[in-house]
C-alpha cells in the first residue's frame, strides 16, 4: 500500500501556498483596479434666462411687454 495521497507533501504543500499567495495577491489587485471612483455630485440647476430669484415670469421672446397707460 502507499502512502496516504490525501496529505501532499513537504514541497507540493509549498507550492499550494505559493500559489494561493499569488492568487491572493492577484484577486486583491484585480479588485483594487476595478474599483471605480463614485461619480461627483450633480450641479444644481442653472437659472433660466429671464427669471428673477422672486421668481416673476420670463420676457417673452425678448420683445418690449406693452405699457399700460
Amino acid at each position: 500500500m502507499s502512502s496516504n495521497p490525501l496529505r501532499p507533501s513537504g514541497r507540493s504543500r509549498y507550492r499550494l501556498l505559493a500559489a494561493a499567495a499569488v492568487a491572493a495577491a492577484g484577486g486583491t489587485a484585480w479588485l483594487v483596479r476595478s474599483k471605480r471612483p463614485q461619480p461627483p455630485e450633480p450641479a444644481p440647476a442653472p437659472p433660466r434666462i429671464g427669471q428673477s430669484r422672486q421668481g416673476a415670469a420670463p420676457a417673452t421672446n425678448g420683445a418690449a411687454a406693452p405699457t399700460e397707460s
